[in-house]
């Protein structure tokens, strides 16, 4: 397949050169292969790499390192930190993405609905067989008897429910309630430590959990109104409704450009699946709560059907949790690891996530710039999306033109010739619609809209470039021809390298119908 190989745009490496020139005043090139074991080495443009930002990583320097190694979303966790802190961090990222073309989108994370255990007298061991009574009332934790801070654990819970404490290190199953206690009775099935302030997760899809937490609508105030991201994620989606009631909030602040990413974290999410990626504008598979809730031979299965589902959506899907943890400590990933990526990639995800391996860990840049090396070796075994299997089932316009493009780029890339494929977007529908068919030309997005540009950083194998429209062109076919002549004067593409341009966009209807028109370049330029 023929691949775009850098996430930096033309000015964005100009700039890089410009202000790091070699004392020897040698080329460009020269520079770039001189600096290549580090951050200004291509990098993959196809499988995008977003990074959760923390202690270790929010300093300017560092975050720009992380660009330049191959970062396209920074994810802001609001479990943690000040406000004041991700405002701080937020405006680097946003004066480093004009710096690098706005190729840097933000994702802001927030907490959702967190049960936990309360205080204990003291931490204590429990062991398999031990029995121990379960109240969601204010009481200090013994041996007997803990607290988790669910308000309707006892009516919602029912004999043979799991309880998992502390990620899954103890499993408690409850055997009873005693209603006028408000207490469930259960058996430890799986020992270890329990303390105090420990996450806890139950599997049962019964439970009554409100996925907006009143911590969650403020955070949902303060990010719409002070940060306006392209994306916030949902934590403990569990139906359609869910996604909704986010998108409300954010619109109660007065914000509804925001796209919503559902994560999948619970067994109930998964009973949902489809409901959920047609309401959510992108999903990730959260394998941390999820591992937790389902058997881990489990996970591996639902996370390659939500990455299809999602891709015959055309809705990005970011993999996430644990993919190169060991590197929170070590310089390098373990082999288990640089599988699990890779196969990430090869399962159809658009993006794939560090967590505290950029957040806290030793080697921010390093995670990144290696999780790049792994993504770009899994992207020349990645399988051909047949068009077929990948349609949605919907009469759409826009996914038949983006079938006869993906067409194109088939038969061009047998013909061996080479190309481009660049489409014109204002919203970016068109660009997540030819996306989800992994077209073997090069796709470059251009749009007037700065948000739809960076936007496009979590989308599959699109590069986006900002593009003010301009008023002079007449028709679809002026607009075209400059949008070529644009990606040639940024570098993107060029008559010595470049035989075709395929250029799709929507014509002056709208949606209700699309130009897509090929260009041989040599005959275009003929008379310049």
């Amino acid at each position: 397949m023929l691949r775009f190989t850098s996430k930096l745009g033309p000015r964005a490496v100009r700039q890089l050169v410009a202000s790091s020139r070699i004392a020897s005043g040698g080329s460009a090139l020269q520079f770039l292969m001189a600096r290549r074991p580090f951050a200004a080495q291509p990098t993959s443009w196809n499988t995008k790499i977003v990074c959760t930002i923390g202690p270790a990583s929010s300093d300017r320097d560092t975050l720009e390192q992380m660009i330049l190694a191959g970062m396209d979303v920074c994810r802001l966790n609001f479990s943690h930190g000040k406000y004041e802190e991700h405002q701080q961090t937020f405006d680097a990222i946003r004066e480093l993405g004009e710096k690098y073309d706005n190729q840097v989108g933000v994702l802001c994370d927030i907490q959702g609905p967190k049960i936990r255990t309360g205080r204990m007298e003291a931490p204590f061991e429990v062991f398999v067989g031990d029995k121990i009574r379960v109240t969601p009332k204010d009481v200090l934790g013994t041996p007997d008897l803990i607290q988790i801070s669910y308000e309707t654990l006892c009516e919602d819970l029912e004999t043979g429910d799991a309880i998992f404490i502390n990620d899954g290190t103890v499993k408690l199953e409850v055997e009873g309630k005693d209603v006028a206690k408000n207490e469930l009775l259960c058996e430890v099935k799986t020992a270890g430590k329990i303390s105090d302030n420990k996450g806890c997760n139950m599997p049962s899809g019964k439970l009554s959990v409100n996925v907006v937490t009143e911590k969650d609508a403020t955070d949902l105030e303060y990010i719409a109104k002070h940060l306006n991201p392209e994306f916030v994620a949902a934590s403990f989606v569990g139906s359609g409704e869910d996604v909704r009631k986010v998108r409300a909030e954010l619109a109660k602040a007065g914000n509804d450009k925001v796209k919503i990413i559902a994560k999948l974290e619970r067994p109930v999410a998964l009973e949902n699946l489809e409901e959920i990626i047609l309401e959510a504008d992108s999903i990730m598979v959260a394998r941390g709560d999820l591992g937790v809730e389902l058997e881990a031979w489990d996970v591996p299965a639902w996370q390659k059907k939500a990455c299809i589902l999602a891709n015959k959506n055309s809705k990005p899907v970011i993999v996430a949790t644990q993919m190169l943890e060991s590197m929170v400590e070590n310089a390098r990933p373990t082999r288990a690891e640089a599988s699990d990526v890779f196969n990430a990639v090869i399962d159809g995800a658009d993006a794939v996530m560090l967590s505290g391996e950029t957040s806290v860990g030793k080697y921010p840049v390093d995670a990144v710039r290696t999780m790049d090396n792994i993504v770009r070796c899994a992207e020349t075994h990645v399988p051909k999306h047949d068009p077929e299997v990948f349609h949605s089932g919907q009469d759409a316009i826009a996914e038949d033109v983006c079938k006869a493009v993906h067409s194109f780029a088939e038969r061009f890339e047998k013909s061996m010739k080479t190309g481009k494929v660049i489409i014109l977007t204002t919203s970016g529908f068109a660009a997540r619609q030819l996306s989800k068919y992994r077209p073997s030309l090069p796709m470059i997005a251009f749009s007037e809209e700065i948000r739809t540009v960076r936007e496009l950083a979590l989308c599959w194998g699109i590069k986006a470039h900002h593009l003010p429209i301009d008023a002079t062109h007449n028709n679809v076919e002026e607009r075209a021809i400059s949008a070529i002549k644009e990606a040639c004067n940024l570098g993107f593409m060029s008559v010595d390298t470049d035989a075709r341009a395929a250029v799709l966009m929507p014509a002056t209807h709208g949606s209700a119908a699309y130009y897509c028109a090929v260009f041989d370049l040599e005959e275009l330029f003929a008379d310049d």
